[in-house]
C-alpha cells in the first residue's frame, strides 16, 4: 500500500519522516538518501527487506515540494503603503537569527558543508524560513548538486506563494528588505528550472517575478527572451522585448529576432545599437569560441568580452548558420568592418588607464566611440550595407 510522508530529517540510509495522515515520525529505509531534502513529500511503498535483517525497506514511488503539510504558520504578508505595495512581515526574531547569521559567514567563507549543516539543523525549527531555504539552495549549486539545489530553491519559492493571500493583486517590491528572500528563492527557482532546460516553467516564475517586483531590480526582464526563443515562441519573445524594453544584451536577442524572422534592416538597426552596448559579440559568435568567461571569479563587467561569452553561450540562436551568416555578409562591407573595427581599437584605449589617463584625450577618445554606432548613424549604415543584406 502506497503512503505519503513529509521528511522531517536526511539521514545518510534513511530518513525520519512523518505520514500525512499520522502524528508519529517513522525511520524509513530508502535509496538514495541524498537526493531529498527536508519537508520535501514522498510517497512510498513497501519493497523488500534485506537478507538477513528484519528492517523494512521502502521504495519511493513519487515526490513534491509542497510547504502546505508543515505545521505552523507561514510568514504574513501584509500591506505597508497605500499604493497597494506589501511586504512580508518577520518570521524569525532577531536572537533566533544568530545561528542563521553564523551560517551564512560561513558560506562566505567557502565553507559551504559547515554552513549547509548548520542551515539544516536551522530548518528543522523554523521550516518556513525562505532565506534559508536559498542559501541551501545556492550551497548545493556550489556543490554541483543541481537536482538538490532545485528543490531547496523551490520550496523557498512554494512558502512564499503560499504566504501570499489568495487573489493577490499588489506588489512586493525589492525596496522593501523582507521580500528580498522571496524575491531571490523564486529567481534561483527559476535559474535552477533553466539548468533543467524547463525553460516554460522558468518563464512562469520570471513573469511572476516581474508581477510582484515591476521595477525589477534583479534583471528578470533580460533572461525572458532568450528563454522563450529556447522555447521556440519567437513571437512571444518580440512581444517581451516590447512590454519591458530592449536593452543591454536583450539588443542583441532582438537582433537576432528580426533576423530569424527575415527582417533584415531591422536587424541592422537593432545590431547597430547592439555594438553601441557591447562590441565583442560578432566577434564571439563568428569565432565559435570554446572560450570560457572569468565571470565567476572576478564579476561581469558590463560592455566586457566576458558578458559578451556568456550571452553567446546561453542564446542558442547565435550557434545557428544563419545568423552567422548574417553577421559574416556584414562584416565583408569594409565601412561596417572598418566601423567595428575602430570602434574596438577605442574601447581597449578606454579600458586601459596606463595608455589613456584622465583627461581631454580620454574624453575625446570616448566621445568618438560612442558616437560610431548611434542610431543617428544608422540609416548611412544601412544605406552602406544595402547590398550585403
Amino acid at each position: 500500500m502506497q503512503t505519503e510522508h513529509r521528511i522531517l530529517e536526511v539521514r545518510r540510509d534513511h530518513v525520519l519522516a512523518q505520514p500525512l495522515d499520522g502524528i508519529k515520525p517513522e525511520a524509513l529505509k530508502i535509496a538514495g538518501t541524498s537526493k531529498y531534502v527536508e519537508n520535501e513529500v514522498i510517497i512510498v511503498e513497501p519493497h523488500s527487506a534485506e537478507p538477513g535483517k528484519d528492517q523494512q525497506r521502502w521504495k519511493v514511488i513519487a515526490t513534491r515540494i509542497d510547504p502546505s503539510f508543515i505545521g505552523g504558520r507561514a510568514p504574513e504578508v501584509a500591506a505597508v503603503s497605500y499604493e497597494n505595495e506589501h511586504e512580508f512581515m518577520e518570521y524569525v526574531s532577531y536572537e533566533d537569527r544568530v545561528a542563521f547569521d553564523g551560517a551564512l559567514e560561513d558560506l562566505d567563507m567557502g565553507d559551504y558543508k559547515k554552513a549547509r549543516r548548520i542551515l539544516r539543523k536551522f530548518i528543522k525549527r523554523f521550516p518556513y524560513h525562505i532565506d534559508a531555504y536559498h542559501h541551501l539552495g545556492i550551497i548545493e549549486t556550489n556543490l554541483g548538486h543541481d537536482a538538490r539545489a532545485l528543490k531547496y530553491f523551490e520550496m523557498g519559492y512554494r512558502i512564499g506563494i503560499l504566504s501570499i493571500p489568495k487573489a493577490f493583486s499588489g506588489q512586493l517590491p525589492w525596496g522593501f528588505l523582507r521580500n528580498r528572500p522571496f524575491l531571490r528563492a523564486a529567481h534561483g527557482y527559476g535559474l535552477a528550472l533553466e539548468r533543467e532546460r524547463r525553460h516554460l516553467e522558468a518563464v512562469d516564475v520570471y513573469e511572476q517575478i516581474l508581477a510582484f517586483n515591476p521595477n525589477d531590480n534583479q534583471g528578470i526582464r533580460y533572461l525572458l527572451p532568450s528563454l522563450y526563443l529556447e522555447a521556440k515562441s519567437p513571437q512571444k519573445a518580440r512581444a517581451s522585448l516590447e512590454k519591458h524594453g530592449a536593452d543591454g544584451t536583450n539588443l542583441y536577442t532582438r537582433c537576432l529576432i528580426e533576423i530569424l524572422d527575415g527582417r533584415r534592416r531591422e536587424a541592422v538597426r537593432w545590431l547597430c545599437r547592439g555594438l553601441s552596448y557591447n562590441l565583442y559579440v560578432p566577434e564571439i559568435v563568428l569565432l565559435r569560441t570554446e572560450e570560457t568567461s572569468e565571470s565567476q571569479r572576478y564579476g561581469v563587467v558590463i560592455g566586457s568580452r566576458d558578458e559578451a561569452i556568456e550571452y553567446v553561450q546561453e542564446t542558442e540562436g547565435w550557434h545557428r548558420e544563419e545568423t552567422q551568416e548574417f553577421l559574416r555578409r556584414l562584416l565583408a562591407v569594409e565601412t561596417f568592418a572598418w566601423r567595428l573595427e575602430r570602434a574596438l581599437e577605442l574601447k581597449v584605449a578606454l579600458d586601459s588607464r596606463d595608455e589613456l589617463p584622465p583627461g581631454e584625450l580620454r574624453s575625446a577618445t570616448a566621445n568618438e566611440l560612442y558616437g560610431i554606432f548611434t542610431d543617428q548613424d544608422i540609416p548611412k549604415i544601412l544605406e552602406e550595407c544595402s547590398k550585403a543584406i
